[in-house]
């Protein structure tokens, strides 16, 4: 049995301290996504070229960004007047909102139109065409420029920042087929779609609210209280009957998951429209881990050939009842009576169960486990076959990822994820400020999975530490980190860099930085957790 298969303690975020209770988590071997044909930051990174130079590159770059928006958004605003002068009064007021910056969060960069955009129509007014055929030529031009700041940030070795402008170049030009095709999209014609969406167009079948994807012309019965199951019409009621069995469940298909479900058939694409969000967020966010810094100059060149693989579909057991999730996997994983849910490598599956009958707490709890353990799932299964990491050392990652993404946030438009009030994030900065408890960085990082401590501190701290290393200083330190846990997944028998090579920074100078952020973090408890002193003992 490989340690991917053990099952261990992962610290759950008690709502009561002490936090004893914990969460028992599947580990397995996170794997480097989509073969690392070589190293990204082989001539970019700071361990490289110095962290000095590599950071005025970068501020440099930046300033590129900042001054070549600040023209744009001069140039629009300019243009919303024109509109206002013109009565143009809506349209005014919408060219200045998509002058903003990004950070404002006035617009989603993922929401794209899915028609091919054509020149203003010539049966408009002259005066309005006049100022459509402005703001095209203007988003446009802007785009170009963007496109070109993108190749740089790729060249300096920051891909983050890489993938952020091409979201922002296709949202001010949706025509621009690099910056589409990087994004996963094909042209039909006159439209935008993906690989996926096409396939389900010929199949003829559309995205029901409540069912799912479905066929066109199954539509109105199901509406009507109808099922077809076994090649004959019923009740919605006689289905769930004989569906209540796990082996003849419902099985729903998205672009990404495949979820074998006993538990009802809204419930089941409830749960898938929830993985996909998910899903969607972590491409997004964590692009590097998925392309080296050749695919991606590839990419920027000629534009990707998006492609769909049903088989590829990861896949997810939801039970009725958690009996019936032990019971299905008791005989072969002891102490799974104390799991929310689990990854299971060998199985490439991930199990959960419903939480249709817990209180809010419990099933936001339930929440955070399917978040922990489906990046597991997406990473693990982007190699062809399993292998052990963290063996030897650096252990402390393969949780801390994890359990930081459990801080996903679905409510925050396009997603978010690194609340600094988590459960998890307060217990650290508790732990390791207000205690001065923790594990030297040096230190942690040398552990392998049999030494690794499996309490609550330690995977809290992992998940403190990926917070500083995503966020702190504005993300100085985020693109050298997603290296460095591509380096930890890499299957290699030679010496990996460490945390520290591949940043250029000591272990001690880190560990200083790490508790200076921890410390302009909120010490507070979040919304809903109490503390509990426990009185001293008399002598």
């Amino acid at each position: 049995m490989t340690w991917g298969e053990v099952m261990t303690i992962t610290a759950v975020v008690s709502k009561v301290i002490p936090a004893s209770r914990f969460r028992l988590c599947g580990l397995f071997g996170l794997f480097l996504l989509l073969s690392l044909t070589s190293l990204l930051f082989v001539q970019s990174s700071p361990a490289a070229n110095g962290a000095d130079l590599s950071e005025k590159r970068l501020d440099l770059l930046q300033k590129r960004y900042y001054d070549r928006r600040e023209k744009f958004a001069q140039a629009m605003l300019t243009l919303a007047g024109e509109c206002d002068a013109k009565q143009y009064f809506t349209d005014a007021e919408r060219i200045r909102t998509r002058a903003l910056p990004v950070s404002s969060g006035a617009y989603d960069l993922d929401l794209l139109p899915e028609e091919i955009i054509s020149s203003p129509s010539l049966s408009l007014p002259v005066a309005e065409r006049e100022w459509r055929a402005k703001l095209q030529k203007l988003e446009r031009d802007y785009a170009v420029d963007l496109y070109r700041i993108a190749r740089e940030a790729l060249r300096l070795g920051h891909p983050t920042m890489t993938y952020r402008l091409v979201r922002e170049t296709a949202f001010h030009d949706p025509n621009n087929v690099n910056a589409r095709s990087m994004l996963g999209y094909v042209q039909e014609k006159d439209r935008w779609t993906t690989p996926f969406l096409k396939r389900m167009a010929q199949k003829g079948m559309v995205d029901h609210p409540r069912f799912g994807w479905i066929e066109t012309r199954l539509v109105s019965r199901y509406e009507a209280g109808e099922r077809f199951f076994n090649g004959q019409w019923m009740s919605a009621e006689k289905e769930a009957a004989l569906r209540a069995d796990f082996q003849n469940g419902w099985e729903i298909g998205t672009e990404h998951f495949l979820i074998r479900t006993n538990v009802g058939l809204e419930q089941g694409v409830e749960l898938s429209r929830q993985l996909e969000e998910f899903q969607r967020f972590f491409m997004r966010e964590y692009v590097a881990f998925f392309n080296s810094r050749q695919q991606i100059e590839k990419l920027l060149d000629v534009g990707a050939r998006p492609q769909w693989k049903e088989q590829a579909r990861y896949q997810v057991s939801f039970y009725r009842t958690k009996e019936e999730f032990v019971a299905a996997l008791k005989p072969r994983m002891p102490g799974i009576e104390n799991a929310n849910g689990l990854y299971i490598p060998r199985d490439r599956m991930s199990y959960f169960y419903s939480t249709d009958n817990l209180d809010a707490g419990d099933a936001e709890e339930r929440l955070e486990t399917m978040y922990h353990e489906v990046t597991h799932q997406i990473l693990g299964e982007s190699r062809p076959d399993p292998f052990d990491v963290g063996e030897l050392s650096d252990f402390w990652v393969i949780e801390g990822f994890p359990c930081y993404l459990e801080s996903f946030d679905p409510q925050h438009p396009g997603g978010a994820v690194g609340d600094p009030r988590h459960i998890r994030i307060f217990w650290a900065r508790k732990k390791i400020i207000e205690e001065s408890q923790h594990w030297p960085m040096r230190e942690f990082a040398a552990m392998g999975r049999p030494v690794f401590p499996l309490q609550a501190e330690s995977y809290n701290q992992g998940a403190a530490m990926v917070h500083f290393f995503l966020n702190a200083e504005q993300g100085q330190y985020r693109d050298g980190f997603i290296h460095y846990l591509s380096q930890v997944y890499l299957p290699s028998k030679s010496r990996k860099p460490t945390l520290e090579d591949i940043l250029g920074v000591t272990f001690e100078t880190l560990d200083r930085q790490f508790i200076d952020y921890l410390k302009t973090l909120p010490s507070d408890p979040p919304p809903g957790v109490t503390i509990e002193l426990v009185p001293a003992q008399a002598p």
